[in-house]
């Protein structure tokens, strides 16, 4: 393992402020929209790196640092629940200003907030997701949701395929008991 060397958050906001600053007026003029995921785990430091992008604070700050729809957020409610944050109200916030890329729909169960979790399927876990379903469908994304990270099942493939049809087929039958209501 090679070292980088220390690198502080300050640091790092610097470079990243520096980058949106220019980065985020060629996508808008491209037609782009940029999403920065949260840091996974949202570890403080990591190998001396401090990690600029690990709360929901620091995902406020990303898009008020530039403000306009071509910097939005790869939002991940497995990360957020990871944080500690409430996932559903982190989507109705981000949601209610467009800054919603795309979107990692994941569970995991916390052990300890920012440090240890279990990836799990959708339906056992800590986060709720179908009240994050509702969320989005409140905000009216219709962007992709990707199962992102999903645990493997006795006799999966290594790449857990299996697991990965099961997590989308929860993410369809979700989606669509949301949208149906009662």
């Amino acid at each position: 393992m090679s070292s980088v060397g220390r690198h502080g958050k300050d640091e790092l906001w610097d470079r990243l402020r520096g980058f949106l600053r220019a980065a985020v007026p060629a996508a808008e003029a491209a037609g782009v929209r940029l999403a920065v995921h949260p840091n996974d785990p949202p570890v403080a430091e990591f190998r001396g790196v401090a990690q600029p992008v690990r709360t929901l604070d620091d995902l406020k700050r990303l898009i008020a640092t530039v403000d306009s729809p071509a910097n939005s957020v790869y939002l991940d409610t497995g990360v957020l629940t990871e944080m500690g944050e409430d996932a559903p109200a982190a989507i109705r916030w981000l949601g209610e200003r467009d800054r919603i890329g795309a979107v990692h729909f994941r569970n995991v169960h916390v052990e300890v907030p920012f440090h240890r979790y279990t990836e799990t399927f959708l339906d056992d876990g800590d986060c709720d997701m179908p009240a994050c379903m509702r969320a989005l469908q409140g905000i009216g994304y219709a962007g992709m949701l990707e199962p992102d990270h999903t645990p493997g099942i006795h006799g999966d493939t290594f790449d857990t395929w299996i697991g990965w049809a099961f997590a989308i087929g929860q993410i369809i039958a979700l989606r669509s008991a949301i949208a149906e209501g009662p």
